[in-house]
């Protein structure tokens, strides 16, 4: 799938709904975010951005996507990551993630492999707004990426 298209159709589900976010207590069935961080692996740390969807199921669970861009990876060339993730919530504003998906290197002949990931966030609330520091270690194609950042998030329906 296009990350332009993926991002689009993520931002026109979104942004209908911020009208409808009510208060800030209890966890929200919609939570739509940005990731700005750092991919580290190889010996190379490489700028990345990110767009990310969560439905929240419940109090404790969650499903969600995750897009992200790479610009500078693998030379130059950049890697775009599509995954889907699930999520638990076991205390408080912690979340733990796992997720698979698909990282495509693009360059001539370009390819797409298989990403496993392990997560953890802690989200910090301001007005309607979330903050999370976020640390992501993925495996792809037999190495292991390390993805530090934040992730400004925004609640848009009450659960």
């Amino acid at each position: 799938m296009n990350l332009r298209l993926l991002c689009i159709t993520i931002l026109a589900i979104a942004i209908p709904q911020l009208s409808l976010s009510a208060d800030d207590h209890g966890p929200k069935k919609h939570v739509v975010g940005v990731f700005l961080g750092l991919t580290s692996g190889n010996g190379h740390s490489d700028k990345t951005i990110g767009l990310e969807y969560e439905y929240r199921i419940d109090e404790m669970f969650g499903v969600g996507v995750a897009v992200e861009h790479i610009p500078d990876a693998h030379g130059g060339d950049g890697a775009s990551l599509f995954m889907g993730q699930l999520h638990l919530h076991p205390w408080q504003d912690l979340r733990l993630t796992g997720g698979y998906g698909r990282e495509k290197v693009h360059y001539d002949g370009s390819h797409a492999v298989d990403v496993l990931r392990l997560g953890a966030a802690y989200d910090f609330h301001f007005d309607g707004f979330g903050i999370a520091p976020t640390f992501n270690v993925d495996w792809i194609d037999g190495h292991t990426s390390k993805v530090f950042g934040i992730v400004i998030k925004r609640p848009l329906r009450k659960a």
